[in-house]
């Protein structure tokens, strides 16, 4: 007798992304489209990128009607918010970041209610954790709220935007929180910002070297956007690779793969009178995350587990 065992297979879905034409979207949309779903991309303008994207939708994610209209029209069970800072952390930037994320996202979640969405997943932060010591932090762990400045601002937005989003009770509510992006088109790519920093040699170490930074590969990062489509619990989840990394650590191992200088060192009262706050605390203060929730709750597993391995492999040091 034949025995036929039938395997689960997540049914296809009409997702809605905003911020289809940024890093994580780049690399999520043919994702999306191999597993089936039907997807509408948001633009702002003109396209700069559709690929895997059934529909083409141009709207403002600060312009409430216009996002209305498009959720209306499309219909989706699940909406995407992936827009973010893509660059490096600029004041106008952090600004900027911290814009979309507490009005556009209002805005957004607004319109994915009215319309009867299931399920919203937005992309969050986990470099707004306050720094408390080297431990790594999860989900529980206080935000940098009280920062001063644009850091501070952009800390805030975190902490409004996911509880705006887990606190609606008609959708299901989903926060990711990426460590810092690197891969293909980041800033850590071949003329990307952090990499032109380094190469001029103006990214210093600074005292020394504590802050903490954990890292997620841009396709991690796209991977796990695909799991919380779907039976993940409603909550907010670091999504990081397995190895935090103290900036004496990765920024002379960074330098060394793009053959560039050795990164000058300055004291932290140097640094102070040389470098933005958000750049001294980063590289001092910097608290690191941890991925254990997300995992277990998930099954995600980062496709690359150690920055060492994943920027090695961006510079071609590290086979697929």
């Amino acid at each position: 007798m034949l025995l036929s065992i039938a395997c689960e297979v997540p049914v296809p879905l009409r997702v809605f992304v905003a911020g289809a034409t940024g890093v994580v979207g780049r690399h999520l949309l043919p994702m999306l489209a191999e597993r089936g779903h039907h997807v509408t991309a948001l633009v702002n303008g003109e396209p700069r990128f559709s690929s895997g994207a059934d529909t083409l939708m141009s709207a403002d994610l600060f312009d409430f009607p216009g996002l209305r209209h498009a959720l209306r029209a499309a219909a989706p069970d699940t909406v995407l918010q992936l827009s973010g800072l893509d660059g490096v952390d600029t004041e106008e930037a952090l600004w900027h970041t911290a814009r979309l994320r507490d009005q556009g996202t209002r805005n957004l979640l607004a319109a994915a209610t009215e319309v009867g969405v299931r399920r919203v997943v937005v992309r969050s932060s986990a470099t707004a954790y306050a720094p408390k010591g080297h431990e790594v932090a999860d989900e529980q762990a206080d935000l940098f709220t009280t920062a001063p400045g644009s850091w501070g601002e952009a800390c805030r937005a975190v902490e409004e935007m996911e509880r705006v989003l887990l606190q609606e009770p008609d959708v299901e509510g989903v926060a990711l929180r990426f460590g810092e992006l690197y891969g293909a088109d980041t800033p850590f790519a071949e003329s990307g910002g952090v990499y032109r920093l380094v190469r001029g040699s103006a990214l210093p170490l600074v005292d020394t070297g504590g802050g903490v930074t954990s890292f997620t590969h841009v396709e991690d990062a796209a991977a796990a956007v695909l799991e919380a489509l779907h039976d993940v619990e409603p909550a907010a989840y670091n999504v990081v690779d397995n190895e935090p990394a103290e900036s004496g650590e990765w920024l002379p191992a960074y330098a060394r793969m793009i053959g560039g200088p050795e990164p000058v060192s300055l004291t932290l009262e140097q640094a102070n009178q040389q470098l933005d706050w958000a750049t001294v605390h980063r590289l001092t203060e910097q608290r690191g995350a941890s991925n254990f929730r997300f995992r277990e709750v998930s099954g995600w597993r980062p496709r690359w587990p150690s920055w060492r391995e994943g920027l090695a492999n961006l510079f071609g040091f590290w086979p697929v």
